[in-house]
């Protein structure tokens, strides 16, 4: 431990794969082992944080002090900003005490996580703060590993997108590019299918839920999900 009056501590996004404890980098284990600190994003809806249940199968964390982040579950801008503000000011106070921060994230800290938007939140009241991002495996990759299907090869173009777009340009998306994975289907899937069939690309898609997890689930017959509940943990992906 180093001298916390000296210093204000390191703060590290880390990401730790899309699911399985495996998956987590050498380096990722290596940080959650040296921080004081766990910072552990969740919705208020989790009893559990499934990112810390991942940490736990990989890395022995007894002793570590775990500090949740709860954000609410909604699209709400003015209530997600002042929850995000929150969480910042929570990371600061523990890192003026000098103590370094592993705020954990599944899949990679930069693509579709929340850490990104607590980076500039905590830069500014910090502008000294030493910030390092420990790259984590995506749900992206993990899907093209599972399914066998490679995300580009060649000049192939690749798009990467919710599904939550607006129904046009999701189907222009889905026309003008060779792969393209599809994530937050899970309220919108009856769309989704809709369009495949309007493209006649439903037999080049595959469903994918919690990808790398133990209980994950792999689709081929897409249609057979119409009219079906959804884990939030789904995407499907779209090889030409």
């Amino acid at each position: 431990m180093r001298d916390s009056k000296l210093r204000t501590g390191v703060l590290y996004g880390v990401g730790i794969g899309p699911g399985d404890p495996e998956l987590l980098t050498l380096k990722a284990v290596r940080i959650l082992k040296q921080v004081e600190v766990i910072a552990v994003p969740k919705s208020k809806e989790e009893a559990e944080s499934k990112a810390l249940s991942i940490v736990q199968q990989a890395v022995d964390i007894k002793g570590k002090e775990i500090l949740e982040l709860v954000l609410p579950m909604t699209k709400e801008k003015e209530i997600l900003a002042k929850a995000r503000e929150d969480v910042a000011n929570l990371i600061c106070e523990k890192l003026k005490q000098g103590m370094d921060i592993a705020c954990i994230t599944l899949g990679d800290p930069l693509f579709y996580s929340t850490f990104s938007y607590f980076i500039p939140l905590i830069t500014k009241v910090l502008p000294e703060i030493e910030v390092r991002v420990i790259p984590g495996v995506t749900s992206i990759n993990a899907v093209s590993s599972i399914t066998l299907l490679p995300l580009a090869e060649a000049d192939e173009k690749v798009a990467v997108i919710p599904a939550t777009y607006e129904e046009k340009g999701l189907k222009e998306i889905i026309r003008n590019f060779d792969s393209i994975v599809l994530m937050k289907i899970n309220k919108v899937m009856d769309k989704i299918l809709t369009i495949l069939e309007e493209l006649d690309l439903k037999d080049k898609a595959v469903f994918i839920s919690r990808a790398g997890w133990p209980d994950e689930v792999v689709v081929k017959d897409v249609e057979s999900l119409r009219n079906k509940r959804l884990d939030y943990f789904s995407m499907i992906m779209i090889k030409k």
